[in-house]
């Protein structure tokens, strides 16, 4: 199966001159002893044992495993945990035309600011009620008639235009006053408050229309595998709570 690892690297002065990169629709991170790998492109998640792809790890900036793990030692060579990642399309030869595996970095939630019905109701004016309807109503079509790789991409690139304008740093309070209008409003058209996919879409979408571009979150738990995602700025949660948040391995942020 697959190639001999001389196949793959060649000695020259005493250095490896083959190495590899992530493909760019691929994003990785570790939860205990395994490595959970979430394909864009697919919209799917995979999970890999860490010591059985240490081999990996000296060959490709950031990859979260190492000879340290256990059965490292007894791991496949290199050749035989390249070659099924090649075939994916999660590996790159060279070093060039992705990116390392260094997993993403995003602050511990702490405080959440998420909007929930009570018995106080939010000042609520014509305009919040429209955006939130359009920005709910856009979530739904997009999931309906796009790929997910297209919906982060979208997501991701709004961000960066409004960042290149000069936007303005996020407004905690605005956003907690927009967040209470979301959530008096949400049980109107969301039947399961657990949609957590279409859910932060939405909120991406009505925050954005009042200039506020907080981080999209996607985090997992490797066993049992459990996959979420909400929306967060810096340690702040808008769509859940932070113990909720902060009990999932952050494996993308857009």
């Amino acid at each position: 199966m697959g190639y001999a690892e001389s196949d793959i690297t060649q000695r020259s002065w005493g250095s490896v001159v083959a190495r590899y990169c992530l493909a760019n629709h691929v994003f990785v991170c570790r939860d205990e002893d395994y490595i959970v790998v979430l394909d864009v492109h697919e919209d799917r998640y995979f999970s890999l044992d860490a010591g059985r792809t240490a081999a990996l790890a000296p060959y490709l900036t950031g990859w979260p495993a190492s000879a340290a793990d256990p059965g490292a030692d007894t791991g496949p060579p290199l050749g035989e945990v390249v070659q099924p990642l090649l075939s994916q399309g999660w590996l790159l030869e060279g070093e060039t035309g992705g990116k390392n595996a260094t997993p993403v970095s995003v602050v511990t939630p702490y405080i959440e600011v998420q909007g929930e019905p009570g018995d106080r109701r939010p000042k609520i004016d014509l305009r919040a009620v429209l955006a939130f309807f359009m920005a709910s109503l856009r979530a739904k079509l997009l999931m309906r008639t796009s790929s997910f790789e297209r919906v982060v991409r979208r997501v991701a690139r709004r961000k960066a235009t409004a960042a290149a304008r000069g936007g303005q740093p996020v407004d905690i309070e605005r956003a907690r006053q927009l967040m209470e209008v979301f959530g008096y409003l949400r049980v109107f058209l969301f039947s399961h408050r657990e949609e957590c996919l279409r859910d932060s879409l939405a909120v991406l979408e009505f925050l954005a229309g009042y200039g506020i571009f907080p981080d999209w979150v996607f985090g997992v738990r490797a066993r049992p595998f459990v996959a979420h995602c909400w929306v967060q700025h810096q340690g702040i949660v808008f769509n859940d709570t932070a113990e909720h948040a902060g009990a999932y391995v952050p494996i993308m942020a857009v």
